[in-house]
């Protein structure tokens, strides 16, 4: 009962700021600043989906590397920008996806945990939050053969499939073994590592002490590689519909489900003090109507603002009218861009951080 209380308290108190100020950017697309006690400062964007278009960018418009959301809006003409999904920071995959990420219906990363996502068509019909994993499957003439990863780093014992568009080789340390499909066809197989990606092929990249037994793959092989998007419950579209989605982006963890605020994480592993601490929060709703909201809470700066844990996010974006919500990378990453400007206040002492990808508004 005191846990209702102060969370409805908190609600109330967002909802009356002591500054406030909004703008209309363009038609179906508002933008809106809250400042209240606490401190919190809080930017948020509503998109009408059938006045703006709705897209996702890759940083450098490749597989790896880290962008600013102000570079990608400015290089894209967006007339606003979020940061998107999580991502790897440093190494040689510095930049790569940590969640499931699929642009302009080219899969960048999956996810092998049940982790949040929102998806959506182009063009625009609908969009979908909910919890999914992937699953990959291969064999070579007609043998299967373990796919643990996608895109992602090679231990020793794994297999990991890259495809053409996660970087011009597979970063890959040497010792492994290596095979090039393209179509349903091997066209080279190699013991090495670092292999060069042909366009619209994928590699089947096995550790040194991966229990796949590539020895008996040939020149000769036919290969059939296919996938299953799976879904926790149903009650954001089936499997087939995700997979018809133009645009996949991964956060964690759903904040909102059916209306309904969701008060356990543990189906997707989140940190306790990733949920129970303040820190800078990007999230993206949706309203019934069909209405987008885009919330960044600036955080870990005491004048300005505390941030959010994401109980508090998950009733703001309640507050907001969301019937589904869902948490996007934050702290540093936390940023928003409208006419090219960045509004809030990043909290990385070096300004704006370079990101994986944003979630982009764009003039029809």
């Amino acid at each position: 009962m005191r846990k209702w209380l102060s969370l409805n308290v908190l609600c109330c108190f967002l909802l009356i700021p002591r500054l406030f100020s909004a703008e209309v950017i363009t038609p179906g697309l508002r933008y809106e600043h809250r400042q209240t006690g606490q401190p919190l400062s809080i930017h948020i964007l509503e998109i009408d989906p059938k006045k703006v278009t709705i897209a996702e960018a890759r940083a450098l418009n490749d597989g790896i590397g880290r962008e600013t959301v102000s570079s990608i809006a400015a290089r894209r003409g967006a007339l606003a920008a979020t940061n998107g999904g999580f991502f790897r920071i440093g190494g040689r995959l510095d930049g790569e996806p940590e969640g499931i990420l699929r642009v302009r219906s080219q899969w960048y990363s999956d996810a092998d945990l049940p982790r949040g996502a929102i998806g959506w068509s182009f063009p625009y019909k609908e969009a979908w939050i909910s919890r999914l994993t992937m699953k990959w499957s291969l064999d070579f003439d007609g043998v299967s053969y373990p796919v643990d990863g996608f895109n992602r780093p090679r231990g020793e014992a794994e297999a990991v499939l890259y495809n053409w568009v996660f970087h011009r080789s597979t970063l890959t340390d040497p010792g492994g073994h290596e095979t090039i499909i393209l179509g349903k066809k091997v066209v080279f197989i190699g013991d090495r590592g670092d292999t060069a990606i042909p366009a619209n092929a994928f590699v089947y990249s096995t550790g040194p002490k991966s229990p796949a037994r590539v020895t008996e793959i040939s020149r000769n092989s036919t290969v059939n590689l296919s996938y299953r998007i799976e879904q926790e419950g149903e009650e954001s579209g089936s499997a087939r519909d995700w997979d018809n989605m133009n645009y996949i982006v991964g956060g964690t963890p759903v904040l909102i489900r059916e209306g309904r605020i969701v008060e356990d994480f543990e189906a997707e592993k989140v940190r306790e003090g990733f949920i129970k601490d303040r820190h800078p929060r990007t999230a993206v709703g949706l309203r019934a109507d069909g209405t987008w909201v885009l919330a960044v809470v600036d955080g870990r700066q005491p004048a300005l603002s505390v941030g959010m844990t994401l109980s508090e996010l998950a009733e703001f974006m309640k507050s907001l009218g969301c019937i589904s919500a869902l948490n996007l990378d934050g702290g540093g990453s936390s940023t928003m861009v409208v006419r090219g400007k960045v509004l809030n206040s990043p909290s990385d002492a070096a300004g704006e951080r370079p990101v994986s990808d944003a979630i982009i508004f764009l003039p029809r």
